[in-house]
């Protein structure tokens, strides 16, 4: 079904967060000399762990944990894979599984689109409608009038390996929702429409607000991880697929508190369900599962 590839406390808490912002002799300067030997001694005696909080492999250890006693559970025959990240910490649950990508490709379209054109001032008034309603109201026409102007499947497979994909393949017949794609070149491709880098000011800006004002009927998903009041930034994609037996697919990618200080992205692929109503509560189960496990501290 599922295809594989392979000094003041205030200053600096002690968290492997930090230690990874500042480095340990950074963070030896920050917290005085007294505090450089205790912390030596006990990174010596009892290793970073015990310190500066678990181990990414800790971490994932636990989000498989639990993700999978989740999925027993509920009886489900859905397969889920997970990658998210907080900072310069990145967790994965299944990241060599493929799913077919259903809508969250409207993502990568939009990243083409606004390459395509170069600003966001460039953007043609029919162009800007279609990017529009194809994030917010995940409207397929849209999506499809982008993607044939950009080149078709040819543009496609071009932006994938222009994106860094290593896991991301088209679908035989050129139809841009059904190739298939993995978690963490989802993530890296919430990261790049989201934060500048192939995108400029603008048009990260734009991004976020498309992603930011989805209408309420493409408002499930990663965003049951977000607190009250927290902004969030998510595109969903759910089908049923004949490639999986008449099963569906039900994937979600987002940022939760991006114009915060701690920001987590996530991205939850899951083939499998019976149909979007046993679908959609395990993706926003594992979403919380995912951000529980991340955000440690």
């Amino acid at each position: 079904m599922i295809r594989r590839s392979e000094p003041s406390s205030r200053l600096l808490r002690p968290s492997r967060r930090n230690l990874l912002r500042f480095g340990v002799p950074a963070a030896a300067a920050l917290v005085g000399a007294g505090a450089v030997a205790t912390v030596a001694a006990n990174a010596s005696e009892n290793g970073l762990e015990s310190i500066f909080g678990p181990s990414r492999e800790e971490l994932e250890a636990e989000l498989a944990t639990r993700i999978d006693g989740h999925l027993a559970e509920s009886g489900t025959k859905i397969e889920a894979s997970v990658a998210v990240q907080r900072g310069d910490m990145r967790l994965h649950y299944n990241p060599g599984q493929t799913h077919i990508t259903a809508s969250i490709v409207k993502v990568e379209i939009m990243l083409m689109t606004m390459e395509y054109w170069g600003s966001v001032d460039a953007i043609p008034e029919d162009h800007r409608e279609a990017l529009e309603r194809m994030i917010r109201e995940s409207h397929n026409d849209s999506a499809t009038t982008l993607y044939n102007y950009l080149g078709g499947v040819d543009a496609l497979v071009a932006a994938h390996g222009r994106y860094g994909l290593e896991d991301t393949t088209p679908d035989a017949e050129g139809r841009w929702g059904v190739g298939w794609t993995s978690a963490p070149d989802q993530l890296l491709l919430t990261g790049l429409a989201l934060n500048e880098s192939v995108l400029d000011a603008a048009q990260t800006d734009l991004a976020r607000e498309l992603m930011g004002t989805v209408i309420e009927e493409q408002a499930w998903g990663v965003s049951a991880a977000a607190s009250e009041g927290e902004t969030v930034w998510l595109k969903n994609g759910w089908d049923v697929e004949s490639q999986l037996d008449g099963l569906w697919v039900v994937n979600s990618l987002g940022v939760l508190g991006g114009d915060g200080d701690d920001p987590v992205a996530m991205a939850v692929l899951t083939s499998g369900a019976v149909d979007d109503v046993e679908g959609v509560p395990v993706v926003e189960e594992i979403a919380k599962i995912a951000r529980d496990v991340i955000q440690y501290e």
